[in-house]
């Protein structure tokens, strides 16, 4: 009997197999959405591929809002029913998870080269901490300890409005206007940072990882655009250290912030996090990772499914 794990971002899939409470080694695949209509076309590949008949149960992060039952990827028209997956492939447990949660309950799991300091500073044991993921989209998981468990609170920070530092670091670069930001994670996430650099530039729109490579090699405009995003990334970040008082830690994950802490602007970004988030603030300094294992998510589900599915 197979516990099947899956990480469903805004771009990929990854799958993973799990018995006896353990990953097993060569059965974690990554899928491109593109090449699927439904997550039920990708499942089925990975089963496919996975050899795997009988399920036990499913574990599924989701990069969207996420309820008991059901669950919707924010940038693509997947949704997700835990009475109708358990029903399509015969199990009776199926947990449903918000994909910055699941790296939450991955915290206590993740080894040593799992993550690498950005900000070191004295963290609180068993106190509040908080992921915050910036990548095709933008949110955050508060994670606490309540009775010897950890606990991940579902929310959708990126939906909200603007913060104001934010947009005074936006508005400087590129002016008054800026179509695109609806709201704060299309400001903070990876789209953000291609349509900041075109908007910048007024040339043609290159994607977020391009942007980076550019910086990294030079390019002038791209070191600039990069510096702007990382102010910006910082001062949100900010916000949110006094919005969640993580004295656990903040833990940063996505590819654009992975991209980021390559290029120089990395010096930028650190002073910013590091900083008083206000001149009133008379919190201590919070340290800060960034979670580099690849299949962390993979591992929250895991750690997920063990306790409450």
């Amino acid at each position: 009997m197979a516990l099947i794990l899956a990480d469903v971002g805004g771009t990929n899939v990854r799958f993973a197999c799990a018995r006896d409470g353990q990953i097993q080694p060569g059965l974690t695949r990554r899928y491109q959405n593109d090449d699927y209509g439904s997550f039920d076309d990708v499942l089925a590949a990975y089963l496919q591929h996975a050899q795997v008949h009988k399920l036990e149960a499913l574990a599924i992060a989701v990069a969207g809002p996420v309820t008991a039952q059901t669950a919707r990827l924010t940038n693509r028209g997947w949704s997700f029913d835990a009475g109708t997956l358990a029903t399509r492939h015969g199990v009776q447990r199926v947990g449903l998870l918000n994909d910055l949660s699941a790296l939450g309950y991955a915290l206590d799991s993740l080894g040593p080269d799992g993550t690498e300091v950005v900000v070191d500073a004295p963290m609180a044991e068993d106190d509040q901490r908080l992921v915050i993921g910036a990548g095709t989209g933008f949110n955050v998981s508060p994670v606490l300890r309540v009775a010897g468990q950890t606990v991940c609170l579902r929310a959708e920070a990126g939906l909200g409005s603007l913060p104001t530092r934010v947009a005074e670091h936006l508005h400087a670069y590129v002016g008054p206007t800026a179509p695109w930001v609806r709201c704060a994670e299309d400001a903070v996430r990876g789209p953000g940072l291609a349509e900041l650099h075109a908007a910048a530039t007024g040339g043609e729109k290159m994607d977020a990882r391009a942007v980076i490579d550019a910086a990294n090699q030079g390019d002038v405009q791209a070191t600039a655009s990069v510096e702007t995003y990382a102010r910006m990334l910082g001062a949100f970040i900010q916000d949110l250290r006094l919005l969640y008082m993580p004295s656990g830690g903040i833990f940063l994950a996505g590819s654009v912030v992975r991209g980021l802490l390559t290029t120089s602007a990395r010096a930028l970004f650190e002073e910013v996090v590091s900083a008083p988030p206000t001149v009133k603030s008379t919190l201590p300094p919070v340290a800060v990772s960034v979670i580099t294992q690849d299949e962390a998510a993979l591992l929250g589900c895991l750690a997920y499914a063990k306790t409450h599915t």
